[in-house]
């Protein structure tokens, strides 16, 4: 029987008691007359009491098992992060060193991370072979929470046992599974005390209102009751009130944030707030520091500005502005089609703008050039806001040529489906691969076909620098030739062919426009934006 159910029967079985109880004694000693003015209130205070009492033990219990859930949750996608780079590589020493340092942590029954055929690279139980791992299908499913299965799983032990299963994805392929059994013992024993307090809490209100109720029966009784309402806020980060969270990654959360000043002074911004499971790790600090220091200094109509960035209360977070509108994914994916030719070449124009000064920015000190490469340039990250405004944005994997690196040689960075061929091949990178991440975006938007389409990350890898991309005017007969030749300069597979710069790319755009007679420009794509979204 379920602790709910013994809870519920038990509270019936005192209320019937009690009310028998009051009934009887009522018509025995005649009280009814005498207790007329306080018994119907005197019922109803016990009512209540007798709900919060349940509905706190409700709320206690749910607590227990959220909790252990959530640890559950934090611990699989601790091990997910961890061992991702090292699963992508088959890596066996660190999956090994990532499976062995769950040793220790109460209720675990057992650890294990998978590979994509759910071939086990490494688990705690070092007696047993790694073999492949079958999920039972008969396991009750609980919840699932970002993309992390929690399941109620059939065992022979004596007491219940929960998984945690998570893919191991990159750039959204998956490449594998974490896994954590978890023991329920120590919340069941946690439970069992709660019920126990909850019955002795329910018999001593009663007798403490029988006694109650015949001390003052010749007291007029009074019941004041206050009401309160609150709202659930999430908890600010210093003058940044959190208001709505807009999207979660593997490494931070963003947020819809109010800046609210002493003297009053409101202004709505965006706030990417580091996952508090990863407040304390030293290697995404980093990481997280870097990209609020770069993108400080990139001061650019065509790139998300930075306004703040810090650590206040253990919450590290940068505070930018917030872009009232989509990205160039959610576009493509509402339209279910290309982009008209203008409205791509604009975009891209005005995309290639920010990456152009992104790439030229000098430092302030010293006036050397920073030569800041994105890395990640993806239709996710180019924002187009309601007023037609176009912007660059996540610098999160970004690299400037001072910078020291925080990866090994070889380890590939940014979305698998907008990898240059020398990412691929874990070459060094430059601003090359900007421009053919751009190109790559640039045929996608006017296509409405995303370039690369690969069954798995091994393949896209060993494929990217020999796959044949087909000429633009292949997929559109009616493209013009020069767009065409624009575009495909941008996707050469060798980096000395592409555009030297992002500004070539760009006058190159601005000269076809001119000659074409295209006028298109922020007022155009602001109302194309409202049509499509706000119609």
């Amino acid at each position: 029987m379920l602790v709910t159910e013994i809870a519920t029967n038990a509270a019936i079985k005192l209320r019937n008691f009690t009310i028998h109880g009051f009934t009887g004694v009522f018509k025995r000693f005649g009280l009814p007359h005498r207790y007329r003015k306080w018994l119907l209130p005197g019922l109803a205070l016990w009512t209540v009491l007798q709900a919060a009492c349940f509905f706190g033990y409700q709320w206690q219990t749910s607590g227990k098992r959220d909790l252990f859930y959530r640890n559950g949750i934090k611990l699989v996608q601790a091990l997910t992060v961890k061992s991702a780079p090292a699963v992508l590589e088959r890596d066996i020493l660190s999956i090994d060193l990532a499976v062995k340092e769950l040793a220790g942590i109460d209720g675990l029954l057992y650890g294990a991370i998978l590979d994509h055929e759910n071939t086990i690279l490494a688990h705690t139980d070092i007696e047993s072979p790694r073999d492949r791992m079958a999920i039972p299908d008969n396991n009750k499913v609980l919840k699932a929470v970002d993309g992390i299965l929690v399941f109620a799983e059939v065992s022979a032990a004596a007491s219940p046992v929960t998984g945690f299963l998570s893919d191991i994805t990159f750039s959204d392929v998956e490449i594998g599974k974490a896994y954590v059994r978890m023991s329920e013992t120590a919340v069941l024993e946690a439970v069992s005390r709660l019920r126990i307090l909850y019955l002795f809490t329910g018999v001593l209100t009663t007798l403490v209102l029988i006694t109650g109720g015949i001390l003052l029966t010749r007291e007029k009784p009074t019941l004041t009751v206050f009401s309160q309402n609150t709202v659930d806020m999430p908890h600010p980060i210093g003058p940044y009130h959190l208001q709505q969270r807009l999207a979660v990654g593997g490494m931070a959360e963003l947020f819809v944030a109010d800046y609210v000043r002493e003297d009053g002074f409101r202004r709505k911004v965006a706030v990417k707030r580091i996952l508090p499971h990863l407040a304390e790790n030293t290697e995404f600090l980093n990481m997280f520091t870097r990209e609020a220091r770069l993108a400080a200094v990139l001061q650019h109509p065509n790139i998300v500005q930075i306004i703040d960035y810090g650590r206040i209360d253990n919450a590290s977070f940068i505070a930018m502005e917030y872009i009232n509108g989509r990205n160039l994914g959610e576009i493509i994916t509402e339209l279910g089609k290309g982009l008209p030719m203008a409205h791509a070449m604009f975009i891209v124009s005005e995309t290639a703008k920010g990456i152009a000064y992104s790439h030229a920015r000098c430092d302030d000190e010293t006036g050397e050039p920073l030569n800041i490469v994105h890395r990640d340039v993806s239709p996710q990250n180019v924002l187009i806001s309601f007023e037609g405004e176009v912007k660059l944005s996540d610098f999160g994997i970004s690299k400037a040529s001072s910078e020291p690196s925080l990866t090994q040689a070889g380890v590939i960075k940014g979305k698998l489906s907008y990898l240059s061929p020398e990412q691929a091949a874990g070459d060094p990178v430059d601003h090359q691969a900007d421009i053919y991440a751009l190109g790559l975006v640039f045929y996608e938007i006017l296509t409405g076909q995303r370039v690369y389409r690969f069954k798995n990350d091994i393949e896209a890898i060993k494929t990217i620098e020999t796959n044949r991309i087909s000429p633009l005017k292949d997929i559109l007969p009616n493209i013009p030739a020069e767009l065409n030749r624009i575009v495909m300069k941008c996707l050469e597979k060798k980096k000395e062919l592409r555009y030297p710069m992002a500004s070539d790319l760009n006058a190159d755009l601005m000269a076809f426009k001119r000659e074409s007679k295209i006028s298109f420009d922020t007022m155009d794509l602001s109302e194309f934006m409202k049509k499509i979204f706000q119609s």
